[in-house]
């Protein structure tokens, strides 16, 4: 499998999938980017900048689900099978860092972002050399496949809704059948205070279930994701929510 360069941000990708999971650029996509359109990717890909991902979040169910949510339920739903696996190109791929915990969680210790969390000892991880984190069921050297969670901080930022605001812009631009299914909320986690939201939209033929939460830990806006297709799943909800509730900067 080949790795090529995704067009619309340059991240490194495998030539066999259908979607780039930074940017969400579509492969076979015909139309070409405005020039204000990459102005503002830019904005958001540029490393010296902000590093954008497209992190996607577990979704709001029940009346925002995770707020309510025991921290320790590990879930029993099964996510979409999902297809278009997504390059991540030039990741390292591992199991977390220290053994289960009572409730079959593991610690995970990043090395590059400096974070740890607790996610399940089934998952695996994938990181890219630009300190993405890449977690899900089925994930490899190669890339992900949804339904998977993605980890990333955002320097430029300190307002979770501020970032929330231009980040849906931006998807704006990019989908235009984009629907916000659950507009801007916040809830509590633990002692963290967690903004999120939710959008639909179609890629590469298929209907994408892609939530959002921010949160801010030391003063840095950090975004926990998933993305999924079709319909959302109690287990990535649960494994969403104990990631957000378990992120914490080591040392702090």
């Amino acid at each position: 499998m080949a790795l090529i360069k995704c067009p619309e941000c340059g991240n490194q990708i495998s030539d066999k999938a259908e979607s780039c999971p930074k940017c969400g650029y579509e492969l076979n996509k015909k139309e070409t980017p405005t020039t204000s359109d990459n102005k503002v990717a830019s904005s958001f890909m540029n490393k010296g900048n902000i590093k954008y991902i497209l992190i996607i979040l577990a979704i709001i169910v029940a009346g925002f689900l995770f707020f309510n949510q025991n921290n320790n339920n590990t879930g029993t739903g099964t996510g979409g099978t999902g297809t278009g696996g997504t390059g991540t190109g030039g990741t390292g791929t591992g199991q977390p860092t220290t053994p289960s915990t009572d409730y079959g969680y593991t610690v995970y210790n990043d090395p590059y972002l400096g974070i740890s969390f607790e996610m399940p000892g089934t998952y695996k991880v994938a990181t890219d050399k630009e300190g993405y984190i890449y977690v899900g069921r089925n994930i490899d050297s190669q890339g992900a496949l949804i339904p998977y969670i993605i980890i990333g901080r955002y320097d430029k930022y300190t307002s979770e809704v501020q970032f929330l605001n231009d980040f849906t812009t931006y998807m704006k631009k990019q989908y235009s059948d984009l629907k916000v299914t659950i507009d801007l909320l916040s809830g509590t986690i633990g002692n963290k205070t967690v903004y999120g939201l939710a959008y639909n939209y179609t890629s590469s033929g298929h209907l994408v279930v892609d939530n959002r939460y921010a949160i801010l830990v030391n003063g840095k806006v950090y975004m926990v994701g998933s993305k999924e297709e079709n319909t959302n799943s109690t287990e990535i909800n649960n494994v969403v929510t104990h990631i957000l509730s378990t992120l914490t900067e080591r040392g702090s």
